[in-house]
């Protein structure tokens, strides 16, 4: 990102070309995104997931000494660790990844997060190649396996790799941009060649099935290419990214007794990093903004003789606390602080899908409200809206292949999969080989 003042930058016109705002286009999806990850911490922290970090530890980092919380090789301690764990370690066909098991059964999620948790479950992770800079809009890239090239936006970058770097990560939709997943691995483009060696000798060595291609095993096999960075790819200059703040999902509130509305509103002006967000009679929310991501990270509510302050984490809450009684100090006194004593979701009996997948439900209450949900690479239309038009049938005839095809990776892989026949039943678009003429659609910048 641009080192702008977090009202500028968020003011700033959005990398995708929407010629809208970033704070109205695709940074509440970032937002969306952290308060997500947030979430997943809070699952893996829960026993009963805990239990089986061990054994999957020491496949990811590639060590037979025994598992030592502590050392920042944990769920609750490593994001990358985290996303592998729950998204992608070898698990029993038919057994799905723990992250399905989270989506059959958490409630009290946005759209915008289900939407993302969507991708997140149907997104592989790939090498891929930088093949142009885009500036402030991003990057271009190559899949090194399949030579398919897609844009990766800036949000979820701390610097924007160069020119024929490789980078290893998953790419989610977000919004009409597209960004890394939880974690990032990053080579200088000398450990190209190596990388895709190691890759294809590992492959050989395996000896898969003839039907198994290159592709589907290491969909199968991601911890690969953290086994080369461990191996080659820190002495090649390697770097290993964390996209996401690492903070665990528990919304709290911190209440303050004010003296001299007017002051306490002039104070609160003057900070850089507090935005105005809504004001009406008697009222003024501002957001506490992280002047990293320009993404909000807890809400100052100013009523007539008080203060609040809220935020998803604790770590939050605790930071915008201190800068409160910083630059309000003598203004406001604390007179009380509500936590949410369980913090995740709750989580209800998820119902089973029909083949008993992990993910499965999800999936099906997903594809339920597609057809009536504004997708952004529609323009906000929502499918049904779309198919009006010509142009619009070709769009969502292309998103359409591309679940069907995003489906079919998880049927071989044994993971659970859905039927995308019955949305085009829905939306009158053909099933037979017409279907194959279509392109489908990318996240654009």
């Amino acid at each position: 990102m641009v080192s702008l003042s977090p009202t500028r930058q968020r003011q700033a016109p959005c990398p995708c070309g929407s010629r809208r705002s970033l704070a109205t286009c695709c940074l509440p999806w970032e937002e969306a995104f952290q308060h997500l990850v947030s979430r997943l911490v809070t699952f893996a922290a829960s026993p009963r997931i805990r239990r089986r970090e061990g054994p999957a530890a020491a496949v990811f980092w590639n060590t037979q000494r025994p598992f030592q919380p502590g050392k920042g090789q944990t769920a609750a301690e490593n994001l990358r660790f985290l996303e592998w764990f729950l998204l992608d370690q070898p698990t029993r066909r038919g057994g799905g990844p723990l992250l399905g098991q989270f989506a059959d059964a958490a409630v009290g999620l946005s759209q915008r997060e289900e939407d993302l948790l969507f991708a997140l479950l149907l997104s592989p992770v790939r090498a891929y190649e930088v093949t142009e800079t885009l500036g402030p809009r991003g990057v271009q890239v190559k899949d090194l396996l399949s030579g398919t090239e897609r844009a990766l936006g800036p949000l979820g970058l701390a610097e924007l790799p160069i020119r024929s770097d490789v980078v290893i990560c998953r790419l989610v939709p977000l919004g009409r941009l597209t960004r890394p997943g939880v974690g990032l691995l990053r080579l200088p483009a000398a450990g190209r060649e190596e990388l895709l060696a190691y890759l294809r000798t590992s492959y050989r060595v395996a000896r898969p099935a003839r039907h198994v291609s290159l592709e589907d095993f290491l969909d199968g096999a991601t911890h690969l290419y953290h086994h080369f960075f461990l191996l080659r790819g820190r002495d090649l200059g390697g770097r290993a990214r964390e996209t996401a703040r690492h903070a665990a999902f528990a919304p709290g509130q911190a209440v303050y007794k004010g003296t001299g509305d007017s002051r306490i509103r002039a104070g609160l002006d003057r900070q850089s990093e507090l935005v105005r967000d809504i004001e009406t009679t008697g009222e003024v929310r501002y957001a506490w903004i992280d002047l990293d991501r320009a993404v909000t990270r807890a809400t100052v509510l100013l009523r007539s003789g008080e203060v609040q302050v809220s935020a998803d984490t604790r770590e939050s809450l605790a930071d915008a606390r201190r800068f409160m009684e910083a630059c309000l100090r003598g203004l406001i006194e604390p007179i009380g602080e509500e936590g949410d004593e369980s913090p995740s979701p709750p989580a209800s009996e998820a119902p089973r899908s029909r083949s008993g997948q992990p993910g499965g439900a999800f999936f099906a209450r997903i594809l339920e409200r597609w057809p009536d949900t504004p997708l952004p690479l529609l323009d906000d239309r929502t499918p049904r809206e779309a198919c009006r038009t010509h142009t619009g049938r070709q769009q969502v005839a292309g998103l359409i292949l591309g679940l069907e095809r995003d489906f079919a990776r998880l049927k071989r892989l044994g993971r659970a999969w859905a039927d995308v026949t019955p949305l085009r039943e829905q939306l009158n678009l053909p099933s037979g080989p017409d279907r194959d003429r279509v392109t489908p659609r990318r996240s654009r910048i």
